[in-house]
């Protein structure tokens, strides 16, 4: 029975420390496994943030460029007739929507729920105007150009709110 106690008494110590020098293993290995997950995380953010600003400027551009105001005199009127006229507007619009549309994978549902109403409403207001008889472009344009009050604050409340979203990543 001494033997035994004795043998316990030299053993007993060495796997409390075989156990103790384990658990700190492995409290070191999940600290590090820890700090590269964070480090990870941190180098995806910094490689992404340059692609949402990227994502930002085209939005910002698309909201400017298609403005009624800026989309009017953009498109020269040439030799158009007033429903051509219409349609090619329409189809700029488009076409540069459709251009920017995998944007909003970076920006928020909010955010691009605003660019596509103000898209929209700005489409509808050109489909509007095309319902009158107009005699030539000029007319068709002046009148859309004095729309431009209306178009300014569908497109600028989006503006703003795409605006505030990238202060918010400061």
């Amino acid at each position: 029975m001494n033997e035994l106690l004795d043998l316990l008494l030299y053993i007993l110590p060495g796997v409390l420390v075989a156990l103790g020098a384990l658990y700190v293993m492995k409290h070191q290995a999940n600290q590090e496994q820890k700090k590269r997950h964070f480090e990870l995380r941190r180098q995806q953010a910094k490689e992404s943030l340059g692609i949402r600003l990227q994502a930002y400027e085209r939005l910002t551009l698309f909201l400017s460029r298609n403005a009624l105001s800026k989309l009017v005199l953009r498109l020269p009127a040439g030799s158009h007739e007033p429903e051509a006229y219409l349609q090619a507007l329409i189809q700029t619009i488009e076409q540069e929507f459709d251009h920017n549309v995998s944007q909003q994978i970076y920006v928020s549902a909010e955010c691009w729920d605003l660019i596509l109403m103000a898209k929209n409403k700005t489409i509808l207001r050109l489909r509007a105007a095309g319902q009158n008889d107009w005699p030539e472009v000029s007319a068709l344009r002046t009148a859309l150009v004095a729309q431009t009050e209306h178009d300014a604050d569908d497109m600028g409340r989006a503006l703003a709110y795409l605006k505030a979203e990238v202060a918010q990543m400061w």
